[in-house]
């Protein structure tokens, strides 16, 4: 029966991350550094509103676009951030993140039509884009300078079939963030070449050491051409809620609203409410979880730095971290199941997150100081014991 499958899903591989869950599940106890969500619960005030509203009476449909409170506190969010006006009309709010990359590939691409994704890359892009009949193209990208893509990368991956350019900024799984010049440079591509550009910042609020969030949306001749994609679940500590939105020009968006109402009918309107509280939340709430991740990223990155024959990058953004093992190793997928068999210590192969990834790993810093300190000592030991 297997041959009624489609193709496009059939020929989906196991996930890195799933099958890393499904081998931790036979161990009794284990710490988990591969999870990509934040260990907080989501603020209390928000879950307290959105109950209250749900009391109320919020747990009708809403409009596909999303709960018109909502649309203008998104509105006012972004003005505040952004420093410039938007209208309603160019924000649709979506079922998480992920909302906004379907309803953007679904509403762009025909069959056959390519989208250039820097690599290593979230895995999921790749499929949503497949599954429209869309082909993913990567944009190589190296260790050397970490993990950031290069216009003359860009260029080499264009064809004749390159419709949209996907950037992720910070980045899952590296943490790397764009500096502003090359977000300069891309631009200038993506304007020769008359592309479309899907800018999933869903880590936005996740960065490190002063700087401050910059969006390829800025750059001149950018706006009418970009999609940005936010979402609450990392920023805000709500991935279970999966609330998300996207924003760009009335002549994306409008179409975007449609493929909204044909697959989800809206997002979830007890989310769409909790959401709604976490943009009146007090800021200071968000930047001491970010600091808090601050705090683990250097100590995950002192305790790599010095281990013999690891590379690794401080991110400036996220809470991944995503360490070059290849002097080890260049098999990270059995480097990660013998990790866990040893230490019951759980990182991503680097390889799940696409071939450039091969040599490296994801580890999340999304557990307490005291369990992050324990596993880092547990994966100490079994680098020095193999090394």
């Amino acid at each position: 029966m297997e041959s009624k499958i489609a193709t496009a899903v059939s020929q989906i591989p196991l996930s890195g991350i799933r099958e890393m869950w499904q081998r931790a599940a036979e161990y009794e106890s284990y710490i988990s550094l591969g999870i990509g969500e934040p260990d907080f619960n989501t603020p209390e005030q928000i879950s307290n509103q959105a109950l209250q509203d749900a009391l109320q009476g919020a747990t009708h449909y809403t409009q596909s676009q999303g709960d018109p409170e909502l649309l203008k506190a998104i509105q006012m969010y972004l003005h505040e951030r952004l420093g410039e006006g938007f209208s309603t009309g160019q924000i649709v709010v979506t079922t998480g993140g992920v909302g906004g990359l379907t309803s953007f590939f679904r509403t762009v691409l025909n069959p056959g039509e390519e989208v250039l994704i820097p690599e290593p890359y979230f895995p999921p892009y790749r499929h949503h884009i497949e599954w429209v009949g869309g082909k993913a193209v990567p944009v190589q990208t190296r260790f050397e300078n970490g993990f950031v893509p290069t216009p003359e990368a860009l260029e080499a991956a264009i064809t004749p079939q390159s419709k949209a350019l996907l950037l992720n900024s910070p980045n899952n799984p590296t943490g790397a963030v764009i500096p502003g010049e090359i977000l300069d440079n891309l631009a200038r591509v993506v304007l020769e070449r008359d592309l479309l550009v899907l800018s999933d910042e869903v880590y936005e609020r996740l960065l490190f050491d002063g700087r401050t969030h910059e969006s390829i949306r800025t750059r001149p001749g950018m706006k009418e051409r970009t999609v940005v994609v936010h979402s609450f679940s990392k920023s805000f500590a709500m991935t279970g809620w999966r609330i998300g939105y996207a924003f760009g020009p009335e002549w994306l968006i409008t179409p975007m609203i449609k493929v909204v109402s044909s697959t989800t009918s809206c997002a979830p309107s007890v989310s769409q409410r909790a959401g709604l509280a976490a943009l009146q939340l007090d800021a200071e709430v968000i930047d001491g979880m970010v600091e808090e991740f601050r705090v683990r990223r250097d100590q995950t990155y002192e305790a790599l730095k010095e281990l013999p024959d690891v590379r690794v990058h401080k991110p400036g953004g996220t809470f991944y971290i995503f360490p070059d093992i290849s002097q080890i190793t260049q098999d990270s997928r059995q480097f990660a199941l013998d990790l866990l068999k040893e230490e019951q210590v759980v990182v991503i192969p680097g390889e799940a997150f696409g071939p450039a990834g091969k040599g490296c790993l994801r580890i999340a810093f999304t557990v307490n100081q005291d369990i992050l300190k324990e596993a880092l000592q547990r994966i100490q030991r079994f680098i020095k014991k193999i090394s």
